[in-house]
């Protein structure tokens, strides 16, 4: 599952150059914006999208989350890596729009018979298929459950560092991740076909 996304995680530059590009961007130099703006972007849509799921807002999210990333630039005092800041600001901007606006939700019949009619290589139709899969898996979780599961399952953050984005107790994020994998595990056991779909991309549950 960690390759599913939309758009792809660019390389990201050492730390030592992004702490000059964050150094300039404080002196308001355009050049140092765009450069942060263009290596995060990709892992900042992902995240919001992961959370939000298809919605036609997503991109205002993301420009809502670099705004106030970039407003708030003199308050970052190096303690994390500013990747790590910037997801925090990106999940609070994320989980205000869930908490305002009615979730998404996608049936499971609607994921799984278009799906296997899309034209195309196998490679892509398998990526569509899996992609639905997730985002109405991640549909039926409750929003905090959501974010630790996001956050630590398929961005890789380690339970420290989730607890710091999600300002929780390292504690109170395994539960949450703990039960966000009961609850795909048993929807999974209740639907063999979904599983099916991610054996033939390579996913895992």
């Amino acid at each position: 599952m960690d390759d599913v996304g939309d758009m792809p995680s660019p390389s990201r530059p050492p730390a030592p150059q992004v702490a000059a590009l964050v150094d300039r961007a404080r002196r308001r130099d355009p050049a140092a914006f765009r450069d942060l703006f263009q290596t995060h972007v990709g892992a900042v849509h992902r995240v919001v999208r992961r959370m939000v799921g298809p919605r036609a807002d997503v991109e205002d999210l993301v420009q809502t989350a670099f705004f106030e990333a970039f407003r708030s630039l003199p308050d970052f005092r190096g303690d994390a890596l500013f990747s790590t800041w910037l997801t925090r600001i990106a999940v609070r901007v994320t989980m205000r729009a869930v908490r305002r606006r009615v979730p998404w939700s996608a049936s499971l019949d609607d994921v799984m018979e278009p799906a296997a009619q899309v034209s195309g290589p196998e490679q892509v139709t398998a990526a569509r298929e899996t992609l639905a899969l997730v985002e109405t898996l991640l549909a039926e979780l409750r929003p905090k459950r959501r974010a630790a599961f996001v956050l630590h399952v398929l961005e890789g953050y380690s339970m420290e560092e989730v607890a710091a984005i999600l300002s929780a107790s390292t504690a109170a994020v395994k539960v949450r991740v703990h039960d966000a994998r009961r609850h795909i595990e048993r929807r999974l056991k209740q639907n063999p076909g979904m599983v099916a779909v991610l054996n033939r991309s390579g996913g895992e549950a």
